[in-house]
């Protein structure tokens, strides 16, 4: 069976923060595949600030937590995999959810090992990324009948409005023979 931790943590997470608080995970400094500051760990364990203010580059996925903070003025690269964390709390409060230890067996390798799910594709720094998707033009003879409705004021169904029309492009969908945005509304 797999470990609930994967699932828990970032949704703690996400509760510490809509309070307005800050998340500290404890972390298991002595597991396999930790990347912690040795000199600030103590009996084995240390604890991190993951507040969005303090970390760069955060990203959290099923296998663990990656991010870059400073330590003693220092930037260091961070990286706890899930089987590590042993707590997140928050600060402000103390409340959050401690975790057992389990067997490394129960968590996922990878971020592909979510059965029926493919592995996400990334460029190793944990962000998300543009890209153009092939699309067909709205042309102003089909969008001056289709997208007014009788809510409308005339401000916005005359295309008056500053962000109702896209800049003008060429019939390939992007300016200048480039991939360009189109608004959709």
């Amino acid at each position: 069976m797999l470990s609930k931790r994967p699932y828990l943590i970032p949704a703690f997470y996400d509760w510490i923060l809509d309070q307005g608080h800050v998340p500290h995970l404890v972390v298991n400094a002595d597991a396999p595949d930790v990347m912690v500051p040795a000199r600030f760990v103590e009996d084995g364990h240390i604890q991190l600030n993951i507040n969005p203010s303090a970390v760069r580059d955060f990203h959290m996925d099923r296998v663990g937590i990656s991010f870059e903070a400073r330590f003693g003025g220092q930037p260091e690269r961070v990286f706890v995999p899930m089987h590590a964390v042993r707590a997140i709390v928050d600060r402000d409060s103390g409340q959050g959810a401690t975790f057992p230890d389990e067997p490394e067996e129960t968590f996922p390798q990878s971020d592909g090992d979510r059965e029926g799910a493919p592995a996400p594709t990334s460029s190793g720094k944990g962000r998300p990324q543009l890209r153009a998707v092939p699309g067909g033009e709205e042309t102003a003879s089909e969008k001056s009948g289709s997208d007014a409705s009788a809510g409308d004021s005339p401000e916005e169904s005359d295309g008056s409005g500053p962000d109702d029309d896209p800049p003008p492009t060429s019939p390939s969908g992007g300016g200048k023979g480039g991939p360009s945005l189109r608004v959709v509304k």
